[in-house]
């Protein structure tokens, strides 16, 4: 394993365990067996330290679900693929927490580049809504607080979802989108 691949795995573990502003720099440092100053040669702060955990988690997980949404045309379709892959990934890995809960404690050049990742999920998902209530096919609501709640749902999932028990991930999915598309409550027959 690369020196960067095991400074991100172990300093990810410890800010899940303890978060980020409660894991000193020597903390990392010693867990992976390395003199403050080793670490700090391949990362010059905590914070350089978070982003790049951050663009990671970023690139591999949530960027290419975007971009495999962004092809299909139909937005139901769309807005259905969206949610069940975010909704998995929120659940296949604690580590996505890093990437929602702490992201505010980036610098604003690095907070630029994360929030322009999170302007695009905003983007998919109201479009999508805006168009089917165009076509008809969705009630006439906020898409801004409908892409906010769709956001919302899946990104928090960590607070309370059993990591133990991953098999409940699809079910969790198909939740999420029956609660988005089709509502809580039954419509008229």
């Amino acid at each position: 394993m690369e020196t960067k691949e095991k400074i991100y795995r172990t300093a990810s573990k410890l800010f899940l365990e303890q978060g980020y502003d409660n894991t000193p720099m020597s903390h990392i440092a010693r867990e992976l067996g390395l003199s403050k100053a080793g670490l700090y040669h391949h990362y010059p702060s905590k914070e350089s330290l978070l982003f790049d955990i951050i663009d990671y988690l970023n690139e591999t997980n949530f960027i290419p679900i975007l971009k495999e949404a962004e092809k299909i045309s139909d937005p139901e379709k769309r807005l259905i693929f969206f949610l069940r892959r975010y909704s998995e990934i929120m659940t296949m890995d604690a580590s996505s927490r890093i990437a929602v809960h702490e992201a505010g404690k980036l610098k604003p050049h690095h907070s630029k580049i994360v929030k322009q990742n999170w302007r695009k999920t905003f983007t998919l998902i109201k479009d999508a809504m805006s168009e089917m209530q165009a076509s008809g096919k969705a009630k006439e609501i906020s898409s801004t607080f409908a892409a906010f709640a769709a956001i919302g749902m899946c990104s928090w999932t960590y607070y309370w979802f059993d990591y133990s028990r991953k098999e409940s991930a699809e079910e969790l999915s198909e939740t999420f989108i029956e609660i988005l598309l089709r509502g809580i409550t039954k419509g008229k027959e």
